[in-house]
């Protein structure tokens, strides 16, 4: 009886041994590999390429002249170098943007996702990484006077290919998106350098009223502190 006991542990023990290196995880198990061979294509359902091959891989293969980003990009595109034929730096939006308040706001998006950090969230370089980081030299303000005069494709190629330690966000971000970082720089600059000649009326009409109504609460502030 004991003997049997034994036997049957032992049996038990073996299943148990073989059981545990049985393994299920996903990682072990057939799937697609991107631009690799696959189990799933290779003999159930091979693919003849265009050069005659057959090819078993999880990716189908390309037609010929496959453009990789959908569409044919003309590199002399304003749009997307920030210069004119002449190599110059834009000084207005390309014409395949408009600027209206939804653009701005989607400059002031991506402006605070991708610059504030450094460049602070009104432009002056006061950023929480520059404040708190080691640099080389201070991260520029980008609404100082040397930048005013700078036409808006410099803040285009700046942003999209880097400039100085700051790496391009061309990756980061859409052409679009980084014409509309640039345009709201310029809404930076303008709302730290305007001027009253720079208001409309109704804003001369609102900067009067809150003077008046400062000056109307200094009296009173004054007799409560005596």
């Amino acid at each position: 009886m004991r003997a049997r006991a034994l036997w049957m542990a032992g049996v038990l023990g073996t299943a148990l041994l073989t059981l545990t290196g049985c393994r299920s995880d996903m990682w072990v198990q057939q799937k697609v590999g991107a631009q690799d061979t696959s189990e799933f294509y290779a003999l159930a359902d091979p693919v003849k390429g265009f050069d005659g091959k057959i090819y078993g891989d999880g990716s189908r293969p390309m037609p010929p002249n496959t453009i990789a980003r959908g569409r044919l990009i003309d590199p002399t595109d304003p749009f997307i170098t920030g210069k004119d034929a002449q190599g110059n730096l834009l000084t207005k939006l390309p014409p395949q943007v408009k600027l209206t308040r939804e653009f701005l706001n989607k400059g002031q998006e991506k402006y605070n996702v991708f610059c504030a950090q450094c460049h602070g969230r009104a432009g002056d370089g006061m950023g929480m990484i520059a404040l708190r980081g080691q640099w080389p030299r201070p991260v520029p303000s980008l609404v100082r006077e040397q930048l005013l005069t700078q036409p808006i494709g410099y803040f285009f190629t700046s942003g999209k290919y880097g400039f100085g330690i700051m790496y391009g966000y061309g990756t980061r971000m859409t052409d679009e998106e980084l014409w509309a970082v640039a345009a709201y720089v310029r809404v930076l600059q303008l709302s730290q350098n305007a001027t009253l000649n720079d208001l409309e009326p109704e804003d001369l009409e609102k900067l009067a009223e809150a003077q008046q109504a400062r000056r109307r609460s200094q009296p009173n502030t004054i007799a409560q502190e005596n």
